[in-house]
């Protein structure tokens, strides 16, 4: 902050639509608090942005000034890459408009908005684009790093409905990418990260959805194995309109505890899918109804800034019997709820998408699974991440290389990054690094480093 004298930060503040908070503002600890609350950075200043002319000027400050540079949508990664120590924050939760063109059956979402934004708006016309299924997640972060939730068997990851974007690169270029204007961008913006420039509008693909039977099945006991088993086995011969995750954890008794999620979008009464979840051992609530979308989208929840969090998982090619024994016992023995595994399912949509639609490598995977490590005192960092990091590498062995993006933390390592796309996909993302960004401003990200 040394460097940034009052009369540079008045000429920044003239040159914005929107506002420039710093270390004095009332609002800056709220501004500079990020979903995981292990994460406590405090910038130089934070540019709160209306439109792609303030993000340009940010860049532009930025770099006369010496400044690194943090982005911030929704403020959702769990790495916390939206806020950085002594550097320039280009903060877009101020930009959370999305418009719905029903008959185009597109939305065109703005930078900061969230899933709870986007929902409403779009629900209101009976259309859905899947997205994620925590409301305060962003919309861009999100779909650039790929996009899994409930509806991804029936319509794909989030990135597989991305058609356009506005791009704002770190020269203070203005860039449009659709099918027509800069494919080859749009390709890579499907699962390739915020590698490229701050996303101040993306547009999505519309479904119609409006209502759909869908909540949580809990179970508790010595059976969750077979439950898990019950699960993979259902959503392995299931039709394409259920999306159905599980979550392994404990109840406060330290009881094994599963919760599985479905999400069901087909006519004609009750699936007879649902009947057999409803039929695994030990259930102790019966959450699943027929209800309307908005509400399928409350069903998870995840307090922002409250909880410290460290992630880390796997895309698998199988839900073994081996790898559920695995997983139930490592939630056991670590004994901490509330951390958990969570398992997403891959199968329907996701397969069907053109090999050459996203550079995602991951596509052929049956499940996403997760070590999620949730806990409040600062004194216990050590072991939550060093359980997470056990039950990752214990999974490793199903693994089909690389893992989920949104999910990754700072620490992750660049072949696990390459992985996440392949080798000649990770070349052409780095063409376009070398393309877009050059120098490599937009680095706290899962980096792709110019080529």
């Amino acid at each position: 902050m040394k460097s940034l004298v009052e009369r540079d930060l008045s000429d920044l503040r003239q040159s914005l639509a929107g506002a420039v908070i710093t270390p004095d503002h009332s609002a800056y600890d709220v501004a500079r608090r990020c979903f995981n609350a292990a994460v406590d950075r405090h910038p130089a200043v934070i540019v709160r942005c209306l439109g792609a002319g303030d993000v340009a000027t940010a860049f532009d400050f930025a770099r006369s000034h010496g400044l690194d540079v943090a982005v911030r949508g929704g403020g959702h990664n769990p790495a916390g890459h939206c806020a950085i120590d002594d550097g320039l924050v280009i903060d877009l939760s101020a930009m959370r408009r999305v418009e719905v063109d029903a008959a185009a059956g597109v939305a065109r979402a703005d930078g900061g908005s969230t899933w709870l934004d986007f929902d409403a708006a779009t629900q209101a016309f009976g259309l859905v684009t899947p997205g994620g299924v925590v409301g305060s997640t962003g919309v861009c972060g999100l779909t650039l790093g790929g996009g899994i939730g409930h509806l991804t068997a029936q319509h794909g990851l989030t990135c597989d409905n991305l058609v356009g974007a506005e791009l704002v690169t770190p020269d203070g270029s203005v860039v449009l990418a659709g099918r027509e204007e800069n494919a080859e961008l749009l390709w890579a913006l499907r699962g390739g990260g915020g590698n490229f420039g701050v996303a101040t509008r993306l547009d999505f693909r519309l479904h119609p959805v409006d209502n759909v039977v869908g909540g949580v099945l809990e179970y508790r006991g010595d059976d969750v194995r077979d439950v898990l088993r019950a699960f993979r086995d259902v959503v392995a011969r299931s039709p394409r309109n259920l999306s159905c995750q599980a979550v392994i954890s404990l109840d406060e008794s330290l009881t094994p505890a599963v919760l599985v999620a479905p999400c069901f979008t087909g006519s004609g009464g009750a699936l007879a899918e649902l009947d057999v979840l409803r039929s695994a051992p030990g259930l102790v609530m019966d959450g699943v109804r027929e209800q309307t979308f908005l509400e399928q989208q409350l069903v998870f929840d995840s307090p922002y800034g409250e909880n410290r969090h460290y992630w880390k998982g796997h895309f698998v090619r199988e839900l073994s019997d081996d790898l559920i024994d695995e997983l139930v016992a490592r939630v056991v023995e670590f004994g901490r709820p509330p951390s958990h595994v969570l398992v997403e399912s891959l199968h329907g949509a996701p397969k069907d998408a053109d090999g050459d639609l996203s550079a995602l490598a991951y596509r052929q995977a049956a499940f996403n699974v997760s070590a999620m490590a949730v806990w409040a005192d600062s004194s216990d960092d050590a072991a939550h991440l060093e359980w997470a990091r056990s039950t990752a590498a214990a999974v490793e062995p199903w693994s089909l290389g690389g893992g989920y993006a949104n999910y990754m933390q700072a620490d992750e390592p660049l072949e696990r990054v390459r992985a996440a796309f392949g080798a000649a996909a990770f070349d052409r993302l780095q063409g376009l690094k070398t393309q877009y960004d050059p120098t490599n401003v937009l680095r706290r990200n899962q980096n792709i480093p110019p080529g």
